[in-house]
């Protein structure tokens, strides 16, 4: 109703006023009652201790990042980080943009997985699971393929960057089917 629409703006702006975590009343009205939706800053708050274990084992930090209500709903930045690494991510209606950085130069999950050689026996991206089953997947393509970001040298892990940056289009389009360029 527009009195609910009404409620749930000026309840979710009050929100973001105080900082505080913000979830759509108007998605918990068209729930059956009892029923209760997480909101993404839940989920990855939940979702990181999938791999909080790993990463602190290598001396990353998990840190909060933006949360809030965009054009596409409520989402949750997140990020482990240690000196200059970062792994990011983002939780909206599942787990998004996955992405590494070390210094200036950053690559995407998959691409790091195409690039290194390693896709197609990867877990993440897992399509049509939970948000949780998701988190669980990256946490196995972390200690699968990922010892390069986790405790390799710069170098190495950057390699694969210059791998990509060199044929960003190696894995796009028809060339991406292994046929003639």
């Amino acid at each position: 109703s527009v009195r609910t629409r009404r409620r749930a703006a000026h309840s979710s702006s009050l929100c973001a006023m105080l900082g505080a975590s913000v979830s759509s009343s108007v998605n918990q009205a068209s729930q059956p009652e009892g029923v209760r939706v997480s909101t993404p800053q839940e989920e990855l708050v939940e979702g990181i201790e999938h791999l909080r274990p790993m990463m602190e084992a290598n001396g990353f930090e998990f840190s909060l990042g933006e949360t809030g209500i965009g054009s596409g709903g409520t989402f949750a930045v997140g990020q482990f980080q240690r000196d200059d690494r970062i792994l990011a991510f983002s939780v909206r209606y599942g787990l998004g943009l996955v992405e590494y950085k070390v210094g200036q130069s950053r690559i995407t999950h998959e691409d790091f997985l195409r690039y290194s050689g390693a896709w197609g026996n990867h877990a993440y991206p897992n399509f049509g699971g939970t948000i949780q089953a998701s988190f669980a997947a990256l946490k196995q393509d972390l200690a699968n393929h990922f010892s390069v970001f986790l405790s390799g040298k710069d170098e190495e892990f950057l390699a694969v960057v210059r791998d990509r940056d060199a044929e960003p289009n190696k894995f796009k389009g028809l060339a991406a089917l292994g046929g003639r360029r």
